[in-house]
């Protein structure tokens, strides 16, 4: 692995239950620089659903008000960003927690029809770039700020959508998309592959059904952008280096521009 290779990596929110991110040391103890974008939708739905709130789901995004952006807000970048720092430096990861809205990092457009929720149209990587060189891995929660100012609430930001526009806007060489499941899962098989046609086709048909989607649109945006897109097993062990040694692991996403 290059030393000047930087990655993206997206996890749920108890993604460290599996152990996929017991490879992070190694990874930077081999020069590699590291961004992790956390996820947390089953604890934020335990919160709603404590307070009264109801879920709401479109296309595999959540439908956000106003009532339920601030319960976001308190789950992302409270309690699943700083358990998750806790529990990386435990695992000897510098980890540093914080959210789309500082610096700001992440500057958004609300999407029509799901309230609070933002399409990320800029990212300012300052903060990023800022702690990765100190020797940092920044642990961004998937919040953002409204990119004309008119609103000064935070927007919820699907994570994989984040991670995707991050991965872009620092010229990774890799985005990795974690899930519970060894990839994208067709006829009960894992492709090792999808071409950005093949990967349009299985959203359109609905074979990339809840969750599944997001992570292919962001694969996809990603990849169009020069990233390497994979979705992996967080569940899996040595997924991660496996990955970055060049095994042939999870679902590649490759377009023309993708390095493989």
């Amino acid at each position: 692995m290059s030393a000047a290779r930087s990655i993206v990596v997206k996890i749920g929110g108890g993604a460290l239950a599996g152990g996929a991110l017991e490879d992070l040391s190694e990874v930077l103890a081999s020069g590699v620089s590291v961004v992790l974008v956390h996820g947390g939708g089953a604890s934020l739905t335990r919160m709603l659903d404590a307070l009264g709130i109801e879920s709401e789901f479109r296309g595999g995004l959540r439908v956000t008000s106003e009532e339920a952006v601030g319960v976001a807000e308190m789950v992302f970048a409270g309690r699943v960003n700083k358990a998750l720092v806790r529990e990386l430096n435990e695992l000897d990861v510098p980890a540093v927690g914080i959210s789309g809205t500082d610096g700001p990092t992440l500057f958004v457009e609300p999407v029509p029809g799901l309230g609070m929720v933002g399409e990320v149209v800029r990212v300012e990587t300052k903060l990023l770039t800022t702690l990765a060189s100190a020797g940092f891995v920044p642990t961004v929660a998937p919040l953002g700020v409204e990119a004309d100012g008119a609103r000064r609430e935070p927007f919820n930001v699907n994570a994989d959508y984040a991670a995707a526009a991050i991965a872009t806007a620092l010229g990774a060489s890799d985005l990795f998309l974690m899930t519970d499941v060894d990839g994208f899962l067709f006829e009960g098989e894992t492709v090792s592959r999808l071409s950005r046609d093949e990967a349009e086709l299985h959203i359109a048909d609905g074979s990339a059904a809840g969750g599944m989607a997001p992570k292919l649109r962001s694969a996809l945006k990603a990849s169009r952008g020069g990233v390497a897109a994979r979705i992996l097993n967080g569940n899996t062990g040595g997924a991660l280096l496996a990955a970055l040694a060049g095994e042939e692991v999870g679902t590649l996403i490759k377009t023309e521009r993708t390095r493989a």
